[in-house]
């Protein structure tokens, strides 16, 4: 796990030592900023590289972010409380804590959701939350949280379900972001068994029933998308099949190429070949299977079995059965509808004796699946767009073939909001039919006012050490934005702003007039430096920059400094720059001094599990916007080049159980 340092201009390689020792298995690496490296000090960042088990990690990644916070002289307090009530106290999307953080100018951060440090399951676990920031306002905070947590306690709500224990194991490996963002999403804390203990229980801890049951809608929606293929096949038939796989090498061998290749779990038995994972995961595997002529001659059957939501069991089987049917006839494979586990999900198996029907039957079956997208309209415009006896959205649903659900403030309290919190309008078709969902989006909004409606989300590149500084600007009467703040214990350098797409320009602009950098122009040791910084000209220019462009100039004994605001960075820093680079050139410094381009890692935290090196690192040329990269890359001192920002990113995503 690699974290993003920025504004740190040197991290002591020993600030980590205790903490090492108290994690056995983790290694923590600290990778300095370029030394005399001329670049905007937010794109030169220290990098702290903590390698070991996920768990640990994890729970190293918080006390980490504490001691760089104390190392900037911060001071530091730590709350114990039931691991079961910090999300309860966070509150959805962390809006109980925003209001504290506003008022106060600290960070908080939270232990890992996930942590377990006991094997047993009934013993109830505590965890810190660690609070920095000026002693007097964490004392104040400390005590804020004490009191919020006592009145969560009284009002909590907690319900099981169960899940196969498999897919636990899955989603706890795999989806940890997607559990993550769930909890966080609804002010709720999932409590799994550990990872391998077979249970299948799983209990969600959330303020009101609402809130639990919409965490459980979202947890089963993610269970949805693990898929189980199994492959009979009769392993006293055929010889060769036999000599391949009674050795316990060749048989490990086997079982490992196959997950390794296909991205799946994958299980042995004699007679058996059992295989988890998404879909594109089981098609892999299934296709790999295919290949082996051995496997082939001895085959049995293949089943496929996937979750669906209760909700959705009609959609799919159609009018008497009518959809599954016929793909029954199509393909000529079986298909069956069994309970579950629990209440939210229903199991279907497809099945047959054939490799090639049995594939056949799911990808039909695939195409009936639903596909669906949320949204948000004020509810101002719900009747205009439904109609006098609903004609108006009838047609709109008859043009696309797609259902509409449109919901009032009453349903949308008991739901507490689709994919996302705010959403109020469900559309749903059949996956085959996926494409309309977009264009049912937008006839749908072309009917509410434009600053009323699609609403979009950008990411704004800031340095997670200033976000407890600037939470409290929320300047929003104009353009009706939101400022997205991330969780503090993420360290992720970028925040998110939602607004309608006529004002998200003008909102990003605010936000990035109010967010500071530094560009360090380092110059080469000279005598002719600090004479020329003490002369009346060099003041001279300095003042004209000042004046022109509003980036104060500040002079050290081996740079230049440019303090500036965000939005000055495209609009004014190359023109500063230019001034500033052609004075002292003129004057005999920085003479045929290059400044090289800036080795990059995505300011990402789930980065791969291999230690970072201080080479060149190389971003390909189709790295989508979504990446949030935006740079000022060194060129020759003739030449400075800015480049822009990344464009619009829409905050509404189509789900489909399918992946490709």
């Amino acid at each position: 796990l690699t974290l993003e340092i920025p504004l740190v201009e040197n991290i002591p390689n020993d600030l980590f030592e205790d903490l090492q020792k108290k994690f056995l298995h983790v290694k923590i690496h600290v990778i300095q900023p370029k030394k005399n490296h001329s670049s905007l000090v937010s794109d030169n960042p220290a990098h702290v590289e903590i390698i070991g088990p996920q768990d640990k990690v994890e729970e190293c990644r918080v006390q980490v972010l504490v001691l760089i916070d104390e190392m900037r002289n911060l001071k530091t307090q730590a709350l114990e409380l039931p691991l079961k009530l910090h999300y309860l106290v966070g509150g959805r999307k962390r809006c109980g804590l925003l209001p504290i953080i506003e008022e106060t100018s600290t960070n908080i951060y939270f232990s890992s959701p996930f942590y377990r440090p006991s094997q047993d399951e009934d013993q109830e676990v505590n965890s810190n939350i660690y609070i920095t920031g000026e002693a007097t306002q964490v004392a104040r905070v400390r005590n804020m949280l004490n009191k919020l947590a006592a009145q969560k306690l009284k009002s909590m709500y907690h319900k099981d379900t169960e899940l196969a224990t498999r897919k636990i194991d899955w989603l706890l490996l795999h989806r940890r972001d997607e559990l993550r963002k769930i909890m966080h999403d609804n002010g709720a804390h999932i409590m799994f068994p550990i990872i391998g203990s077979g249970q299948t229980r799983v209990t969600v801890y959330a303020e009101n029933r609402v809130h639990a049951e919409r965490t459980l809608r979202a947890l089963h929606v993610q269970a949805c998308s693990v898929y189980e293929a199994c492959f009979y096949f009769d392993p006293q038939g055929n010889s060769d099949l036999l000599g391949a796989l009674n050795s316990s090498l060749h048989l490990t061998a086997f079982v490992s190429d196959l997950s390794r290749i296909s991205g799946s779990e994958v299980l042995y038995k004699p007679g058996l070949i059992k295989v988890l994972g998404p879909e594109r995961a089981i098609r892999n595997a299934y296709q790999r299977l295919q290949e082996f002529q051995v496997l082939q001659n001895s085959h049995k059957m293949t089943l496929f079995r996937l979750e669906c939501s209760q909700d959705h069991r009609d959609f799919i089987s159609g009018k008497k059965n009518g959809k599954i049917n016929k793909i029954m006839r199509t393909s000529g494979a079986k298909i069956k509808f069994q309970p579950f586990l629990n209440d939210y999900n229903f199991l279907i198996e497809v099945d047959s004796t054939s490799f090639t029907k049995a594939l056949d039957g799911l990808t039909l079956l695939q195409e009936e699946l639903p596909a669906e997208i949320s949204f948000y309209v004020p509810e101002s415009y719900h009747k205009r767009i439904i109609g006098v006896g609903g004609k108006n959205v009838q047609r709109i649903m008859k043009k696309y073939g797609v259902f509409v659900k449109f919901s009032n403030t009453e349903e949308f309290a008991s739901l507490g909001g689709y994919y996302n919190n705010e959403d109020n309008v469900v559309a749903r078709t059949p996956m085959k039919n996926q494409i309309n969902l977009d264009n049912l989006r937008h006839t749908v909004m072309e009917l509410v006012q434009p600053r009323d409606r699609s609403f979009v989300t950008k990411k704004i590149k800031v340095p997670y050490l200033l976000h407890r500084e600037l939470v409290h600007h929320q300047d929003s009467s104009e353009t009706k934005h939101r400022v997205l703040w991330p969780e503090s214990e993420l360290a992720q350098n970028s925040v998110s702003i939602l607004a309608p797409e006529s004002h998200i320009s003008v909102a990003a602009h605010w936000l990035e007039s109010i967010v500071p950098d530094i560009y360090d122009l380092y110059v080469s040791p000279s005598d002719i430096y600090p004479h020329l910084i003490s002369s009346e000209s060099f003041q001279k220019t300095i003042y004209s920059i000042e004046a022109t462009y509003h980036i104060h100039v500040e002079t050290q004994s081996d740079r230049i400094r440019l303090h500036l605001k965000m939005d000055r960075i495209e609009s004014s820093l190359s023109k500063a720059l230019h001034q500033l680079i052609d004075y002292l050139k003129a004057h005999g410094v920085l003479k045929g001094h290059p400044v090289q381009p800036i080795p990059y890692i995505l300011p990402k935290n789930n980065l791969p599990w291999t230690p970072v090196t201080q080479e060149e690192y190389h971003i390909p040329q189709s790295m989508p916007d979504t990446n949030i990269i935006r740079s000022i890359f060194n060129a020759p001192l003739q030449e400075p080049i800015v480049h822009g920002f990344p464009r619009l990113a829409s905050s509404n995503g189509i789900w489909t159980p399918s992946r490709f």
